[in-house]
């Protein structure tokens, strides 16, 4: 499926899935396992070459043929692309970076929002914003001033945002908001001066809801990080104003640091125009440090034994069908000290998710089992660190595999340990965790150790290994991996990986390789990706989409600036993309995917338009049942579908987003249609509706056709940035079964929670033959962070 917009101009990546593991939800999933839903399951399609030799040549001979004169013209295209775009700029020596100097605060600063405290009026201010997007270099529409202060608590900055007469766009008032819907200003932050090290991100809107994450690489946005700071905001007829202070304890830094690597953006929503103090190329995102500028004069506090206590209470009610609630009291928590400013050590007893959301819901029409990723808070701490391989295709280690059993079925984390050292040079982490298995009388132990070396400021290397012992086997399952990160120069980068995996059963000896080698420019983005899994590889405490294969994944995406519609129409991106997947052990063709997009645009607003064409030839060796009533018997196939859609204004009080996509699916005919809109009068309220269908025709029995329906409404009301209520609802005829989730959050100090909880999932026709569900849970959970 085509996905609309610009997918490498400086615009973090979202995530569309939203997962995270809820105790009802996982019921309702272990029930209905063999459905093809979210859920982290390996739904591999074995191939055994039964074809003919006649057969196999001419299906690999006329695939090369096609393949060969695709790509030649997409590289010929790119080509002559490169003669009149606009280079990518280089950084400015250290000597000509931007500066900004931090100044002490003589007295107190009240984070309001206002930027009136008579200190601020000592500083320096960075101004003269530059657009990155659309149109680079260029200045930006509205005049934004910065000023930074410090004192022996906090950092603090703050910012004046000139919009006279221009309206504020937010998408609602949610934390952790989506980038590139919403007016924002950020600061970005990188104390060692060293490209290779993690950036700290702090976002706040015009309203006062925040965003932070760590950026790696200008590559990999770590999202779910969530630090401890304020901010406040403020509006006034002719400008918005926001104060923002970070403690000290939040940021590692080096001892004799006075002089930090240091960055700001801000997004003008209404006009779709992201601008920054320090300039980087649309190619980029202002991650890339390597464009930043310089923070002087900051005299931070001698960094102490900082020691983060979260402890937690929950009550716990559950109602599973005909039977009565029943309720459970549990505490917990977790503990993190940070040693010196290189080295963390943290601790967690009786790991709790109980107040995350429920599982959106998909069905999965392909071969390969979907990757859901993590969203459990304590593992997503450092979680960069022990990321290695790709998303969705292959991960040594993948930490859903700890406190899961293999449908996604929650068990009790009894605790475990991390301990990270990480400085300019090198980083070292170490992972132990213990879970008491599902039959409550066996437990499983899991241990990781990382470690990455910096060699020079563009490179590194790095290993891991990580084990999974099982008490109730008896087995022990080894996965060792060496992995390497190349910018050869600012376009390109190369990204490889090796792993090998072992059981001392003697079983599943097999190896793997990874790489990614990437060149991006302002106006194209050239991509390979090459996996190989051989038959035996496994790694238990890691991920694969399917076993036994080999993947090799080019792409193309061309982003071309025109001045079309009256200057309405900004972007033109067309590009393909090809996913084929062969047998490793035969080297024999499994499938072709090709995603051929001639038509994708970006208007000025934020919307977006796109049609593609998707030609694709599957062997299959067995029967496939992707959804209850639809058989495809073995063997190949060869056909094409067709994909439209048009997405509006997001961030607009009302907008709506369509997608069509028809044609052939194997043996039968797929119409597949998804229909959402939102409705926001105010950033406090929020509804939004989405709705998916797909329809089987032309099967090969008594059926005319089969139609499944997913339907998802969700409404949010935000009281305040703290104070949030939202309810989200979903029914899949795929199951027969609706789902309810209602919670309520209430933020009362930063980062310190109290979560109310309702869910329910239930059988809405009963028809006969099929068994009733009605599984309830209640939450109440309290947590707290203190900083000793």
């Amino acid at each position: 499926m085509c996905c609309p917009g610009n997918k490498y101009t400086g615009i973090y990546p979202e995530r569309s899935v939203e997962h995270i593991v809820n105790s009802s939800t996982i019921r309702f999933i272990s029930r209905f396992k063999g459905v093809a839903l979210k859920i982290n399951i390996r739904q591999t399609v074995k191939q055994v070459s039964d074809c003919g030799a006649k057969e196999e040549k001419r299906i690999l001979r006329f695939n090369s043929s096609f393949m060969k004169h695709i790509f030649s013209t997409l590289f010929f295209l790119s080509g002559s692309i490169s003669l009149f775009s606009q280079s990518i700029f280089a950084p400015s020596t250290y000597h000509n970076k931007l500066r900004i100097r931090a100044v002490r605060a003589k007295g107190k600063i009240h984070i309001n929002g206002k930027v009136n405290e008579p200190d601020w009026e000592a500083c320096q201010t960075a101004t003269q914003f530059l657009q990155s997007y659309p149109s680079q270099r260029s200045a930006a529409s509205f005049e934004t001033k910065v000023k930074v202060l410090f004192d022996e608590q906090y950092l603090y900055i703050g910012a004046v945002c000139s919009n006279t007469g221009n309206t504020i766009l937010v998408e609602d008032l949610r934390r952790d908001f989506r980038y590139d819907n919403n007016e924002l200003f950020g600061v970005f932050i990188e104390p060692f001066q060293n490209v290779q090290n993690p950036v700290y991100s702090f976002l706040v809107t015009p309203y006062g809801t925040q965003r932070d994450l760590l950026i790696y690489d200008d590559r990999i946005y770590d999202l779910k990080w969530d630090a401890l700071w304020l901010a406040k905001s403020t509006i006034t007829d002719t400008a918005w104003s926001t104060e923002i202070a970070i403690p000290w304890s939040t940021l590692r830094y080096p001892a004799d640091s006075t002089t930090w690597s240091i960055n700001f953006n801000r997004n003008i929503r209404s006009k779709n125009e992201f601008t920054g103090w320090s300039p980087w190329p649309i190619a980029y995102s202002v991650g890339r440090m390597a464009y930043a500028g310089l923070l002087t004069d900051v005299h931070p506090p001698k960094s102490g034994n900082n020691v983060r206590l979260q402890p937690y209470f929950l009550t716990n009610a559950t109602k599973q069908t005909d039977t009565k609630w029943w309720a459970k009291p549990q505490a917990g928590g977790e503990v993190k000290w940070l040693a010196n400013s290189s080295t963390s050590i943290e601790a967690t007893v009786n790991t709790d998710f109980a107040q995350a959301d429920v599982d959106r819901q998909v069905i999965n029409l392909n071969r390969s089992s979907v990757f859901l990723p993590e969203r459990r808070q304590f593992f997503l701490e450092n979680a960069n660190l022990f990321a290695v391989g790709q998303d969705e295709i292959i991960q040594p280690f993948f930490s859903r595999t700890i406190g899961l059993d293999n449908y996604g079925n929650p068990l009790r984390i009894n605790g475990g340990g991390r301990i990270i050292h990480q400085t300019g040079k090198r980083a070292i982490g170490a992972l132990v965790m213990n879970q008491l298995d599902k039959d409550t009388t066996t437990q499983t132990w899991f241990g990781l150790l990382r470690a990455q070396e910096n060699l020079g400021a563009k490179a590194r290397i790095g290993c891991m290994f990580n084990y999974r012992h099982d008490q109730l086997d008896g087995n022990t399952n080894t996965v060792f991996s060496a992995d390497g990160f190349w910018q050869v120069t600012e376009p390109l980068f190369i990204r490889p990986m090796l792993s090998y995996s072992m059981n001392t059963n003697g079983k599943n000896r097999g190896a793997a390789f990874f790489n990614e080698l990437a060149f991006v420019k302002n106006k194209y983005a050239l991509r390979w990706f090459q996996t190989v899994v051989t038959k035996d590889y496994l790694p238990k405490t890691g991920f694969v989409s399917r076993n036994n294969f080999i993947n090799t994944r080019p792409s193309l995406t061309l982003n071309l600036p025109v001045k079309w519609l009256g200057n309405r129409l900004r972007f033109l991106g067309p590009s393909m993309l090809a996913d084929i997947f062969h047998e490793a052990s035969t080297k024999n063709l499994q499938e072709i995917n090709l995603n051929i997009t001639p038509l994708q645009g970006t208007l000025a607003s934020g919307a977006s338009f796109w049609a593609a064409v998707l030609p694709t030839w599957q062997r299959l060796s067995a029967p496939f049942n992707p959804v209850p009533g639809v058989i495809i018997p073995e063997g190949d196939y060869h056909y094409a579908y067709y994909n439209v859609g048009f997405s509006s204004n997001q961030s607009a009080p009302l907008s709506f987003n369509i997608e069509a996509s028809a044609g052939g699916y194997y043996n039968v005919h797929l119409s597949r249609y998804t229909i959402g809109g939102r409705c926001r009068p105010i950033p406090q309220i929020s509804f939004v509706l989405t709705y998916f269908v797909n329809r089987f025709t032309q099967l090969k029995t008594n059926q005319t056709a089969v139609v499944t329906h997913l339907v998802a409404p969700e409404a949010r009301i935000s009281f305040t940035p703290k104070i949030q209520l939202t309810g989200f609802y979903q029914y899949n005829t795929v199951t027969n079964l609706g789902g309810l989730n209602a919670r309520f959050a209430w933020e009362y100090q930063p980062l310190s929670f109290v979560y109310l909880v309702f869910n329910n999932v239930r059988t809405l026709d009963e028809k006969p033959g099929i068994s009733r569900i009605n599984d309830a849970a209640a939450i109440l959970k309290i947590s707290y962070i203190k900083q000793l």
